[in-house]
């Protein structure tokens, strides 16, 4: 009899130990959870970007290409314009005149080509790059 009376007084105790430790855990999870921190929420900024239009041209009898560099109409534009075209003309792939613009965080968007036609025949005499850039509000 009273070893039936250990084995019920064991095993009541190992009730007793789960439903402890089951406590003591739920405390320990609702603590966290109180003292956890929403994420905060930032305002999300509309991207907005500055397209520019490269005019790319092969020159007559010459590997060079010609290259037209086109930011917009205000005068800071045009005469950024300019500075580009002026460093880019004379190079001798089209994938330099890229490889540049994408050094200055430039994107591909699409490329269209630049169709000539004289008394029936036509072919293309060059390439037009239209690429974007990400504008950032410090700029």
């Amino acid at each position: 009899m009273r070893k039936r009376l250990a084995i019920l007084n064991k095993s009541n105790m190992n009730k007793l130990f789960f439903r402890n430790m089951v406590f003591i855990t739920i405390m320990i999870m609702s603590a966290n959870l109180s003292f956890a921190q929403s994420p905060k929420h930032e305002t999300v900024q509309e991207i907005k970007y500055s397209y520019t239009y490269i005019s790319v041209e092969g020159k007559l009898f010459s590997k060079k290409l010609k290259v037209q560099v086109d930011f917009g109409d205000t005068p800071e534009q045009i005469d950024k314009g300019r500075e580009y075209s002026e460093f880019l003309t004379n190079k001798k792939s089209y994938a330099a005149v890229l490889n540049y613009m994408v050094e200055k965080q430039f994107e591909l968007v699409n490329t269209l080509e630049l169709n000539t036609s004289f008394q029936g025949t036509g072919g293309t005499s060059g390439i037009v790059f239209i690429m974007k850039k990400k504008e950032f509000p410090n700029e």
